[in-house]
């Protein structure tokens, strides 16, 4: 009788999901990574957008606003220009509607405070609005 030297169907099937592993883990590391990115550069963008509104307000000396839909995952930064922003699908927002500044001075009297969550990393982001400044504080807290 003659002997066939090859592989078994079981040490293929072994090297098959070996092979297949290396294929998926990058993968799935890839896609936590990619969503944690969204989230960093929604934050980094809405930031600017905050601040170029403000100081919109104070060169242009004319009241800017920043709006947030009802839906509260779009906001709008009205300057002279109207950009959007959309927000990532991990994160949540409290409704705060609309942020009027100030012309010539860029502040932002309601002082009212806007909260994302951010249930992944168990994180509360919140902007706050300081009085007669014009800026806003950002304030990181964990959440259980």
């Amino acid at each position: 009788m003659k002997s066939y030297r090859g592989f078994t169907l079981l040490e293929t099937l072994l090297v098959l999901l070996v092979v297949t592993s290396f294929i998926a883990l990058p993968s799935i590391v890839v896609q936590n990574t990619k969503e944690t990115l969204e989230v960093v550069h929604f934050l980094d963008r809405f930031e600017k957008n905050m601040l170029a509104t403000q100081q919109a307000a104070i060169t242009s000396n004319q009241r800017t606003k920043m709006i947030q839909r009802d839906t509260t995952t779009e906001y709008y930064f009205y300057t002279d220009t109207i950009e959007k922003l959309d927000m990532p699908k991990d994160l949540r927002a409290s409704r705060i509607k609309t942020l009027y500044f100030k012309p010539g001075s860029g502040n932002n009297s309601s002082l009212k405070k806007l909260h994302f969550y951010w249930d992944k990393n168990n994180q509360k982001i919140t902007y706050s609005f300081l009085f007669a400044r014009g800026h806003y504080e950002k304030k990181i807290t964990t959440i259980h």
